[in-house]
């Protein structure tokens, strides 16, 4: 199996799939990693990717995902045609979806990284959460409370893994 944790910047994919990997012995892969120099700094002076933009990048994660058999992937995936090129038999979407207004507060708080808070707003203009027929995508709603291995342990039981 593979695990696409999905969502927008700062809905913590990282935090989740880093505690995911580590509880499955898996190995974790962060899409940010994966991105150009040229997309970093796109991103970092607050304009958001095209498609156009991603295609590349997408085309490389599944590449990427291809070479494993059990795998952990952080990555946005936020349109279903995103997903779609991520869609390798055997992968698995986990969807974080958070408040705005929670998100907001922890890239207020985040420090160094590249996508800084003036890209929420596109970031939710681009989601498309998962639709029903996406049967492939399980929805983790998070909560302030919740820590990583809360949603750890939630994840785990929704994946029906150990």
């Amino acid at each position: 199996m593979r695990v696409v944790v999905m969502g927008v910047i700062g809905s913590g994919k990282t935090a989740l799939g880093r505690t995911l990997a580590q509880a499955l012995d898996w190995p974790f892969l962060d899409a940010d990693d994966y991105h150009s120099e040229q997309a970093r700094a796109q991103m970092a002076s607050g304009t958001p990717m095209s498609d156009d933009d991603r295609r590349p990048w997408l085309l490389a994660l599944r590449r990427t995902l291809g070479e494993h058999g059990q795998v952990v992937l952080a990555c946005s995936a936020l349109k279903r045609r995103y997903r779609d090129i991520l869609r390798l038999p055997g992968t698995r979407f986990l969807y974080l979806e958070v408040p705005p207004e929670l998100v907001y507060v922890r890239l207020q708080a985040r420090a160094g990284h590249f996508a800084g808070p003036e890209l929420l707003p596109s970031q939710f203009e681009s989601l498309e959460p998962p639709m029903p027929s996406e049967t492939d995508v399980l929805t983790l709603r998070v909560a302030p409370e919740d820590t990583p291995e809360d949603l750890r342990d939630r994840a785990l039981a929704m994946l029906g893994l150990p």
